[in-house]
């Protein structure tokens, strides 16, 4: 059964830009994980680990929730964290310009993968993870760190289509693969 989630992928222009900002992350000498640079993506919905039988119901919900939506842009901008700044665990590029249209299209994307029995999403917030944090080594560092990039613009990205992804674990890290893609209108 592949592990899974749905995604939207992004430019080279504003994967290089995140990477570089990933550099001075790490200079804080907090302990994190990076997420791999073709690894960074928005995600839309995890699924979780999927029987093989249930991806063409997948894809076909998909293709249901994109009817009538047209590419639009996103602004990547600021870096943020969840839960907080006080116990940081994972570490976010936010999306600024377009999160409505990604909040709509979240929503149409729940409102069909229901009744192939998947559970809506509660409070989905657009971001991109760039980094997971291990320990609390160097916390006000990166809290600094963060608290100074909150408005730092990594670019526009033209969203094209949603991608079913699988995501396969390795000791060196998840690797992902496009299962699905369905392009927008």
């Amino acid at each position: 059964m592949p592990r899974t989630f749905i995604a939207i992928d992004i430019d080279e222009e504003v994967r290089k830009k995140i990477v570089s900002a990933q550099g001075q992350l790490e200079a804080t000498g907090a302990d994190l994980k990076l997420v791999e640079p073709p690894n960074i993506h928005v995600t839309m919905k995890f699924l979780g680990d999927i029987p093989d039988d249930k991806i063409g119901e997948i894809f076909r919900a998909l293709e249901r929730s994109v009817v009538g939506v047209s590419k639009f842009d996103i602004r990547v901008r600021g870096i943020g964290v969840f839960p907080n700044l006080n116990y940081i665990r994972v570490i976010w590029a936010g999306v600024d310009e377009g999160k409505d249209e990604l909040t709509d299209l979240e929503k149409k994307i729940d409102r069909e993968l229901q009744p192939v029995g998947f559970r809506p999403e509660r409070g989905f917030v657009p971001h991109l993870t760039i980094a997971r944090v291990r320990t609390a080594r160097q916390k006000e560092r990166l809290a600094s760190f963060v608290k100074q990039m909150s408005d730092v613009d990594f670019g526009v990205t033209r969203v094209f289509a949603v991608e079913l992804k699988q995501s396969t674990l390795t000791r060196k890290g998840p690797i992902y693969s496009t299962l699905a893609r369905v392009e927008l209108a």
